[in-house]
């Protein structure tokens, strides 16, 4: 996911399969059971509070409304594909544009109505303060889910919602995504240089020659805070892991005003000063930075793997992708990610359906669906081999996985109004109407506002 939003992340920060939303429309599997239970009212199918749970996939018809934003084939595929294997379970998809999401999926949850999966971005958390999503721990030890899905501390919060990676378990992710640096092969053979990089240092040399010769150096979109891509992976590569988990994680005295980060932050600002980056990059948006590169505008995009898709169909055999490189040549590799996360609805009446379908994600059948959509698979052995630019992209994870270089993104579990701060204070960090250090004091202040 790009940032849980976007995901993340975007979880950002998507791709630009807009064709997700119609094949949803048109596919059968979406059409209401006319003998289904109404979704978001509380029954005897939900159940308590203790005691086994069942890991049978219930045999009555049953329709599940799943509300998304996950612009890619993914979730769509996923459904199709759980539907094949269960006939008797269809799905009703309410999929709904990033921005649009974020601002509504709140009062969507807490609806009478409430679908009875979502997909969970960052600023959810409160959700599970109300009680309005299921806490899934006993069926994540009745499923075996800590063995077959990594990330999932992502997706545990404590009782109040405030602290992350401890407390309940509230769902899975279908789908793993990391960030890394895209390329444009023909751009970079008439450049004459050769990547990957060693460093970030040497990264930035790259990008210098690259403006030199008259080149968009990195594609960006600021409009929607899409710099936030570059600034993370910059986090992940000089921040120390333990920093940056406590402070994504929403740990009391995590800090990110310290020197690593303002080396990250000066970083991001001498790129934009130095114009390696798009012109006026705070009135482009992130998808619309995807698709200029995707037809080939500029050398460099940092993004995640969820774009993978839509700059293969772009470029073709053109495109490359290379893992953030790290600060110190030889040391670990480190990059920012999440997933595409689905939780569940306390009030849904068909919880075991919902159960069922979170623990599918997890299979090799649902394994080819995710990773054609250009996202890892959570069993990782069982994605299908693959060339090209989605050939880079698996390489690139299984070098991230070996080093454990994983990192969050810091603004899906710090607060639930980081997203917006950060794509705020990035604005004005490219616009230079602030300082890297009221930057930073002020992505500061909203986590430590919210964690006092």
């Amino acid at each position: 996911m790009r940032p849980t939003s976007p995901a993340p992340g975007h979880l950002s920060r998507r791709t630009l399969l807009t064709s997700a939303a119609a094949l949803a429309a048109a596919s059968p599997l979406l059409g209401a059971c006319g003998s289904a239970l109404t979704p978001g009212a509380k029954s005897s199918a939900t159940p308590s509070s203790s005691g086994p749970v069942s890991t049978a996939v219930p045999t009555g018809k049953i329709t599940l409304v799943v509300a998304d934003a996950d612009d890619t084939t993914m979730t769509p595929g996923l459904l199709a594909a759980f539907h094949a294997k269960y006939p008797n379970v269809s799905f009703k998809r309410q999929y709904t544009g990033w921005d649009d999401y974020l601002k509504s999926v709140n009062t969507t949850m807490s609806a009478d109505s409430a679908p009875d999966i979502a997909q969970f971005v960052s600023g959810m958390q409160n959700l599970v303060k109300g009680g309005l999503l299921l806490d899934m721990s006993r069926y994540g030890t009745a499923y075996g889910w800590a063995d077959t899905f990594p990330g999932l501390d992502q997706i545990t919060f404590s009782a109040d919602g405030r602290t992350t990676g401890t407390g309940a378990l509230y769902g899975v992710p279908g789908g793993l995504s990391y960030e890394g640096v895209y390329y444009n092969k023909s751009r970079v053979r008439k450049l004459g240089i050769t990547v990957p990089p060693a460093t970030v240092t040497a990264l930035e040399e790259l990008f210098a020659k690259a403006k030199a010769a008259g080149e968009t150096a990195l594609v960006a979109g600021n409009l929607d805070g899409g710099l936030n891509h570059p600034f993370n992976v910059l986090l992940s590569a000089y921040l120390k892991p333990a920093d940056r988990q406590a402070w994504a994680f929403g740990h009391k005295g995590a800090k990110i005003t310290g020197p690593e980060a303002v080396t990250a932050a000066t970083t991001l600002k001498r790129w934009i000063d130095n114009g390696y980056v798009t012109p006026k990059v705070n009135g482009v948006s992130d998808n619309d930075a995807t698709a200029a590169f995707a037809k080939g505008e500029g050398v460099f995009r940092i993004s995640g793997n969820w774009a993978a898709a839509a700059v293969a169909k772009g470029q073709g055999s053109n495109a490359g992708l290379f893992p953030m490189p790290p600060a110190t040549a030889g040391s670990t590799l480190r990059t920012t990610g999440a997933g595409v996360y689905y939780c569940v609805s306390s009030r849904t009446e068909n919880a075991a359906a919902a159960a069922a379908f979170l623990d599918f994600c997890a299979t090799g059948q649902a394994a080819a669906v995710t990773a054609k959509a250009g996202f890892m698979a959570p069993d990782a052995s069982a994605m299908p081999a693959q060339s090209g630019l989605l050939g880079d992209v698996a390489t690139g994870w299984q070098a991230i996985a070996k080093d454990s270089g994983l990192q969050p993104f810091i603004q899906n579990a710090s607060t639930p109004t980081m997203p917006d701060t950060l794509t705020t204070q990035l604005q004005l960090l490219a616009g230079g109407k602030v300082s890297v250090e009221k930057f930073l004091a002020a992505l500061q202040a909203d986590f430590d506002q919210y964690h006092s």
